[in-house]
């Protein structure tokens, strides 16, 4: 299960089935009493190896029957405050939220720690029943206890992990490519700085270069497209490929969005296409690390492109928002029918022509219709 394309209910759903707790998540009937204690759980799970979020899920008893809270809860707020008055070495915190879920009719609260890359996590000052220097850890469904230290195998691990020796080629690639400044251009390839076995090698198609343009290409001032591949390498082993986009005439090269669907009425046939990137995603880190936003020709034809082209936080912000778009297609065939925007088509006719107006003012009602649904939640979540 890839955590990061559920919802937080679905994650909780997930834990409860699983009849006990385990290396990410944690069950509480009521929050800590002692805020140190609560402290010091979440430092524990910001020592983990994997590469997870973690969950402490208050409302639920020791049988891990669903009942609720009625002591006092924790905000948010007063928990990160906590946090910034510890003296963590490297200033290196642990990043949480708490959010509210409601699971068979009863009100549950989620602390979710975010993944630590930087792992090990240490104070610098004693604190509570915490002591400096002392690396806290979650192992399974333990916790280091108070008076006690990680084992030196976790505690290598954790280092590990802060060096990038604990995930497989392929994933530590994508990693690194956040970080622009790690890769060196070689003849129009690239090799990481540290790591120069890993590299991103680009190469012409003939086969792919035949390929039509999509209908985003019509969203630019020039047409004409060209096709390309990246092979992203590990040790001369091809790990993955990409295919590349060239658009407004080669100004800007972008891995090409994925295609996502929406089924019509029942009294129309087919279904209304998109294309789309998540923001999660490998793809998209890639998007990223070849787009440069500080020039200005490519953020332009980057601009234009987004107008019809949805980006989604992940899959499963993209699952309810299928949803949404499914019970309002009313709502979106009126986006559709009220967009007079000149798309860049003169040069197309008949049924090509009907085809990419119509994946174009579908894409740009997508995005109308998206922003207006994420408007709806944040007003809905702050009237909760």
């Amino acid at each position: 299960m890839r955590l990061r394309d559920y919802s937080t209910v679905q994650i909780v759903q997930h834990c409860l089935q699983q009849g006990k707790e385990g290396e990410y998540w944690d069950f509480k009937q009521e929050w800590h009493q002692k805020i140190q204690d609560l402290l010091k759980d979440i430092i524990c799970f910001a020592n983990t190896v994997h590469d997870k979020k973690c969950y402490i899920i208050f409302g639920v008893a020791d049988d891990l029957k669903i009942v609720g809270m009625t002591e006092p809860r924790r905000k948010q707020a007063d928990i990160i405050d906590a946090l910034s008055n510890l003296w963590f070495a490297g200033d290196i915190s642990p990043k949480i939220s708490v959010e509210t879920v409601m699971i068979s009719g009863v009100e549950l609260d989620v602390l979710v720690i975010d993944n630590v890359e930087r792992t090990p996590v240490y104070l610098n000052r004693d604190y509570g029943n915490m002591k400096r220097g002392c690396i806290y850890a979650r192992v399974q469904d333990r916790n280091t206890p108070n008076n006690g230290n990680a084992g030196m195998e976790i505690i290598e691990n954790l280092w590990r992990k802060r060096m990038g020796l604990t995930k497989p080629p392929y994933e530590y690639i994508i990693d690194r490519l956040q970080n622009r400044e790690e890769w060196s251009d070689y003849d129009g390839d690239f090799y990481n700085i540290y790591k120069p076995e890993y590299r991103i090698h680009s190469y012409q198609d003939d086969e792919r270069d035949t390929l039509v343009a999509e209908f985003y290409a019509y969203t630019q001032v020039n047409t004409s497209v060209f096709y390309s591949c990246i092979d992203i390498i590990a040790n001369n082993t091809v790990l993955d490929t990409y295919q590349i986009v060239h658009l407004d005439g080669g100004r800007l090269h972008i891995p090409i969005p994925e295609w996502g669907y929406i089924d019509k009425k029942e009294r129309c046939n087919g279904h209304y296409s998109y294309k789309f990137y998540l923001a999660d995603s490998p793809r998209y880190t890639l998007l990223n690390f070849m787009y440069c936003s500080e020039n200005p020709e490519q953020k332009t034809a980057y601009d234009y492109f987004m107008r019809v082209i949805l980006l989604f936080d992940s899959e499963a912000e993209q699952n309810e928002f299928k949803k949404y778009v499914s019970a309002h297609l009313n709502q979106l065939e009126n986006f559709i029918g009220v967009d007079t925007k000149a798309y860049n088509t003169s040069d197309l006719r008949g049924t090509e022509k009907r085809v990419v107006q119509e994946r174009l003012k579908t894409g740009a009602a997508l995005n109308k219709m998206l922003l207006q649904w994420r408007k709806l939640n944040t007003i809905s979540r702050r009237s909760d």
